[in-house]
């Protein structure tokens, strides 16, 4: 008799492990990695240390992987915002005694170390320009932004007499870089 075969116990087993399999598919933890972020404010200049990074978990493929995050902030970085390859410069150059340092817009092919001259443009008719002497500290980065409007500055050393000046030609738009010989 037809009424007496047997049910379909092995449509239901697959049915039953096909949804066990969906579910779980779905509601399966994401694999993260630990990523470095910032503990608190970063001026450009500061060498990190291990009291500024903050180590996060993040979903793997998020942020671009960043094992060693040593090096100098090449710009300003503030609390919780992720230490990625294009704000950290690994090479530097350290800045002389009595000079500052500051973020400039610096040709291509700028590498730590290497003279510059800054020439600030003068801010009247009556004005000539001028050069600041200076030193490349950390250059831009290798690894731009690429949603920047902007390229990102780099570092330069003046001296201390002439900081205030350069400062406030920089802070005007009224300076241009010219690249010098390598340092030392």
């Amino acid at each position: 008799m037809y009424w007496f075969r047997r049910p379909p116990y092995l449509r239901w087993a697959a049915a039953a492990l096909l949804i066990i399999m969906a579910a779980w598919m779905d509601l399966r933890p994401q694999p993260t990695s630990l990523q470095p972020f910032a503990a608190a404010d970063l001026d450009p200049g500061t060498v990190l240390d291990d009291m500024m990074i903050e180590w996060r978990s993040v979903p793997i493929g998020l942020l671009p992987p960043l094992d060693d995050p040593r090096g100098v902030v090449l710009r300003r970085v503030t609390a919780g915002e992720p230490l990625v390859p294009s704000v950290l410069s690994t090479e530097r150059v350290p800045t002389p005694a009595g000079w500052w340092t500051m973020e400039v817009k610096l040709p291509a092919g700028a590498v730590p170390g290497q003279e510059v001259q800054l020439i600030l443009l003068p801010s009247g008719p009556d004005d000539d320009p001028r050069s600041v002497p200076g030193l490349v500290i950390a250059p831009p980065p290798t690894h731009p932004d690429p949603l920047a409007i902007e390229p990102e500055p780099g570092l330069v050393a003046v001296p201390e007499d002439l900081a205030m000046v350069a400062a406030a030609a920089i802070a005007d738009g009224r300076v241009s870089t010219i690249l010098g010989a390598v340092y030392g």
